[in-house]
Formats: C-alpha cells, structure tokens, sequence
C-alpha cells in the first residue's frame, strides 16, 4: 500500500474530527429536539384527557376550597381506569391560594414545598420537572425505572386561570420512547455521516493520488529541462570562450586576455556584493569587451612600436564597432552598453562618448580596471610587461581620475585575499 502524503493525512485527521463533532451535535439536538416533542405531545394529551374528565364535575366555586368527599369520589372512578391503564401515577389539583384541593392517591398526600412551578402554571404557563426518586419516596414501588416526570397545567374559565392541576407520571414510556427513536436517529446519522466521510475520502484521495503523478511528472520535466538548460548554458558559455579566444588569436601577445579580464571583473564583482545576474552579464561583457578589435586592421592592431595618433584613433574606435556587431543580439542586450563603455574614464576623459562619474555603468567601471591591469602586466611588441606592484601603483594613483576607487580598493583586497595573481 502507498504511503499517504502528509496533506491527505492531515485530511483524513482533520475531517474524521469534523464527523464525530458533527454527528455529535447532530444527535444532540435531535435526541433534544425528540424529547421535548414528546414531552410536549404528553402534557398536551394529558390535559386534553383531564379536561374532558374534570371539568364537567367542577364548577369555578369549586377550587376555593377542599373537594367534598362526594366529589371526591366521582373524581376518584374516573380517574381510576386512566391511572390503571396508563404510566399516571397521580393527580392533584392546587387552587390560587396554593391549596391541595384533590389528590387521586389518598395515602401519598404531600404538601407542595416548591411553589415557584405552581406560581408560573397559575400564570398560564405549561411547563414540567423530570426527577429522580429517592428511597423515600411513596412512588418508589409504582415504577419501575427512578425517574418521574410532574406536568403542571393550568386550569381556566373565561381565560382566567382558577387552579393547576399536577400530574405525575413514570417517565419509564417517554424514556423508553426517547431512547428507542435518539438509537435509530444516531445510527441513521452515524451511518449516513460515514458514509459521506468514506466517499469524500475516496474523492480526495483519488485526486491526491492523481497531483501526486502530476507532481512527479512535473519534478521529472523540470529535472530534465534543468539538465537541459545546463548543457545549453555550458555550450553558450563554451561559445563566448572560443569566441573570445578567436579574438585574442588575431594578437599573439594578447592571448587568453579576454578570459583573465573576465576572472578579474568576477572576482571584484563578487567582492563588491554583486548578485549573480549582474556577474554572469559582468562576465559575458568581459570576455567579449574586445569583439570590436575584429574591425580594426591588422597592421595597426599587430605593429610592433607604438601607434600615432591616427592608430589610437582607430583602436578608440573598437568599442563602437563591437556593439554594433552585437547590438541585434537578444540575449547579449545586457551587456551591450558595458561593452561600449568599458574604455570611459571617472574624469570624462575616455572613450567613445567621454561620460563620466556614475553615468558610466559599475560593470563598466569594473572591466576598466580589469582591463588595465591586465594590459600593464602582459607583454607587448614594444615594451616588456611591468610588473604586478607597478601596475598596482597605477592603479592607485589613477583612482578617482580613470578609475573607480571603490572598484581599485575592491581588486586590492582580492588581491590582498588570494595572495596571488588573478592572471
């Protein structure tokens, strides 16, 4: 069998709860509402039937004073049937003054201590005390269970109450009645909640099942698209390489520029705090930020002395032809404006556009830095390669004039970190 997720677990939990709360409440207010139904049908019935007996042997002078024995009797045989034949077990009349004026068993006259239900009955209000017996009790024998109930009903003529009439029942067939009819509902309940409780259950766990397959389908798709894209971003990234490669190759003493300026630029970024979208356009822009060296001619980029203004003027042009090449890129429209501004200086004394200060992007002011360094300390046709603390004091000393002194004080504490050179 398969094991249930936590989330179905947590439903099957959580739902059986809500079922037995509300089978509970349910019971509970039907076995309530049943009771007093019953209750409420007895003392209905009770009344109408001693309506019909009594009424017709009193008249209203009749409840100021104790019955006579001749009414008395009359009473007595025709009660007698009634009480034989039913749960009754007594009948009294009380008058307004609160007197026993009748009682059906002679033997178990007993004066009314609690006169507040006879008070409300002689308001016209119906209402009833369900008991338990005591040891003591003259009713003990009489029934079989030890519960009674006491109906007090009042008695009227031309709507004004003249007396109340208490009636004590066993509670034994409105006990067992209630008992009976509150088993069969709660079993119709029980059933009938389960029931939909197991056919949710079905339900949920069907469509549980069924987003657990989407699921792993999905989690396989990703992992594959993962793969996928990994292989395509380790050939995408293979392709910058060898492209920046191929423009080093033009210059033999400029091989494998292109890369160290990139781990260079890498490193300061990362020092400087730079989330990883930055770095990886930091890093395309780096190994391509010479692509515009493919349109300057090869006895300017290749002359072994130094170049006259109108060379250096050609070679300032390499940023410029660079962007054009990759302007209609997609995916390299990031690191375009990099590119053209990676030769700008803080003071406005760059190239191509002479912008300065923060109007040159942080990338930008990262590859220039990168960029220099690297080209003080690698050979070229005229001149020897300096080395690594000299081109460290050019750096120092151009701060805040070409180059970005939180970027230099960046690539000094990288350099101070690794012990060793980037290059």
């Amino acid at each position: 069998m398969k094991k249930l997720p936590n989330l179905l677990k947590k439903f099957l939990i959580y739902s059986f709860i809500s079922y037995l709360l509300t089978s509970i409440l349910l019971i509970f207010f039907i076995s309530k509402h049943i009771k007093e139904d019953r209750i409420y049908s007895d003392e209905q019935m009770t009344n109408l039937i001693l309506h019909n007996i009594i009424e017709p042997e009193l008249k209203v002078y009749s409840y100021n004073a104790k019955l006579s024995p001749l009414i008395t009797d009359e009473l007595d045989n025709k009660l007698e049937s009634l009480i034989n034949d039913s749960y009754l077990i007594s009948i009294k009349i009380w008058n307004t003054k609160l007197d026993l004026i009748y009682s059906s068993n002679k033997n178990f006259i007993e004066h009314y201590n609690n006169k507040n239900i006879l008070k409300q009955a002689l308001q016209s209000k119906e209402n009833y005390v369900i008991s338990n017996i005591d040891k003591n009790s003259p009713y003990l024998n009489l029934i079989e269970s030890n519960k009674i109930i006491k109906f007090y009903l009042p008695v009227t003529s031309n709507n004004e109450t003249i007396g109340v009439y208490e009636v004590i029942k066993s509670y034994d067939d409105i006990g067992v009645h209630i008992k009976k009819l509150t088993f069969t509902i709660s079993i119709i309940i029980l059933l009938g909640l389960f029931l939909l409780y197991i056919l949710l259950f079905r339900i949920v766990y069907n469509s549980s099942m069924s987003l657990a397959k989407q699921n792993e389908r999905l989690t396989e798709s990703k992992r594959a698209i993962e793969v996928a894209f990994k292989k395509l971003n380790a050939n995408y990234k293979d392709t910058l390489l060898t492209l920046s490669s191929a423009i080093d190759a033009r210059d033999p003493y400029t091989a494998g520029h292109s890369k160290r300026v990139a781990n260079i630029s890498l490193e300061i970024g990362k020092r400087l705090g730079l989330n990883k979208d930055i770095l990886d356009t930091l890093e395309v822009a780096a190994l391509l930020h010479d692509i515009g060296k493919i349109g300057i001619p090869d006895k300017i980029l290749h002359k072994p002395s130094k170049l006259n203004n109108y060379e250096y003027s050609k070679i300032k042009e390499h940023p410029t032809i660079g962007v054009n090449i990759l302007k209609n890129v997609k995916f390299l429209e990031d690191a375009v404006p990099i590119i053209l501004y990676h030769h700008e200086r803080l003071d406005g004394g760059g190239y191509p556009l002479g912008i300065k200060g923060d109007k040159i992007p942080l990338e930008a002011r990262i590859i220039a830095v990168a960029d220099s360094y690297d080209a003080m300390v690698s050979d070229r046709p005229y001149r020897k390669g300096l080395h690594k603390d000299t081109a460290i004091g050019e750096l120092i000393r151009f701060k805040n004039m070409q180059f970005d002194s939180v970027v230099v004080d960046a690539f000094l504490k990288t350099l101070e970190q690794t012990k060793e050179e980037l290059a």
